[in-house]
């Protein structure tokens, strides 16, 4: 139970950070965001917790494990994000503007999730690859 509350203090290590970083872009971020464009509340907050939450979760555990598969879920919902934003400049036009961006934050938060994940998977010393070497 006392890891559960570690995520609501602020914390120096960088996983945690970014697990508070995630779960304050699905909980107040999205929220706002939605009110703005929509006029609605709650339903971007449903849509990015759908899509972040796997992440905010594996953010917590902070196994190297977790942080490939931060990394592809990341990939995934980054191109996924980007064919939505393609599209919908393809199809509408400029008219559809708004639209569009409407999914831009989800695009950028993946970004910084593969990001990041990427970053300190790639860091951290692989006990598989020193074995061999």
């Amino acid at each position: 139970m006392k890891r559960f509350k570690v995520i609501f203090k602020f914390s120096n290590k960088l996983e945690k950070k970014l697990t508070q970083i995630n779960l304050l872009f699905i909980f107040v971020f999205l929220n706002l965001w939605d009110f703005v464009v929509n006029r609605l509340v709650f339903n971007a907050m449903v849509l990015g917790l759908i899509m972040f939450a796997p992440s905010a979760f594996l953010w917590f555990i902070g196994t190297l494990r977790s942080l490939a598969l931060i990394v592809l879920i990341s990939i995934f919902e980054f191109m996924v994000m980007l064919v939505f934003i393609a599209e919908g400049f393809e199809l509408g036009g400029i008219s559809s503007t708004l639209k569009s961006i409407f999914w831009l934050p989800y695009l950028v938060m993946a970004a910084v999730n593969g990001f990041w994940a990427l970053k300190i998977y790639s860091e951290r010393e692989n006990p598989v690859l020193q074995e061999r070497g």
